[in-house]
């Protein structure tokens, strides 16, 4: 088994709420990952820019955000691509870490978008560290950023937030902190 703790970063329409596509309001552009193996090791990572098809500017907010322009993601490659690279990095047996439960969410809707739900059948298991850090350390209700539970938990943060595969990194220290339903759960590195 693979524990995939994985990040999405996305555009959404660079005129705000004129002209949207309503079938893909947010486009992925990057997928971030980190693999780790059953005695919850860091075993691998994944990084892919992804070149848009739908809105061909980023939306001002997500370029202050990410900083990434849109020259960056030319050179990136089409999300079919992207997606199969990425399913096959995973491995014949994972088990997804998010942030919160829109990756998962903004995954499916992309693929659903190209036609590819198929690479992926559901329902898709995962879990939300966001909602397992808040059970563990606050009320259980409330949502908190990655940043915030990154001061937290009193971990470095020697890179930028807000791509893919920095945010995934630091996400495979939250699983082990913040607890599972199944015991103490992988993906986890202190530090």
């Amino acid at each position: 088994m693979n524990y995939i703790v994985f990040d999405l970063e996305w555009n959404q329409n660079p005129d705000g709420r004129r002209h949207p596509d309503s079938r893909l309001p947010f486009e992925i552009i990057e997928i971030g990952a980190v693999k780790l193996n059953e005695k919850r090791e860091i075993v691998d990572t994944f990084q892919c820019l992804i070149k848009p098809k739908v809105y061909h500017w980023i939306h001002d907010s997500i370029h202050e955000v990410i900083h990434v322009d849109y020259h960056e993601l030319e050179n990136g490659i089409p999300f079919p691509r992207a997606i199969r690279r990425f399913l096959e990095w995973c491995g014949e047996e994972y088990r997804f870490f998010t942030w919160g439960d829109q990756d998962v969410m903004e995954l499916q809707r992309n693929m659903k978008y190209y036609n590819l739900l198929k690479l992926m059948p559901g329902p898709v298991h995962y879990y939300d560290v966001q909602k397992l850090f808040s059970i563990k350390f606050e009320d259980g209700i409330s949502r908190r950023s990655l940043e915030y539970a990154t001061d937290y938990l009193q971990l470095p943060k020697n890179r930028d937030f807000h791509r893919a595969l920095a945010d995934a990194d630091r996400g495979s220290g939250r699983p082990r902190d913040a607890g599972s339903p199944d015991g103490p759960p992988p993906g986890s590195r202190s530090g």
